[in-house]
């Protein structure tokens, strides 16, 4: 399992990940925030996060570097 932090500043923030993670349409994953995890790909399980917490973004495997780059400006840095 292969985990990124991502944030989302505000709902339009959001729009953008959510858009970012549709262009990737094969790529197993999932986000979870607290004890509630939806499918990346599912419009009405992202916008029912709480975006004033961070989020993980949960992959099968290591993301591509095409797929890093598209994501990075929402990744958080890690300490």
């Amino acid at each position: 399992m292969y985990k990124m932090h991502i944030a989302a500043e505000n709902k339009n923030s959001l729009i953008d990940i959510f858009e970012t993670l549709s262009h990737f349409p094969n790529i197993m994953m999932m986000i979870k925030s607290g004890e509630y995890t939806v499918d990346a790909h599912s419009l009405i399980g992202v916008f029912s996060l709480d975006i004033n917490k961070p989020f993980e973004l949960l992959l099968d495997n290591e993301p591509s570097d095409e797929f890093k780059e598209a994501i990075s400006k929402f990744v958080l840095a890690t300490a």
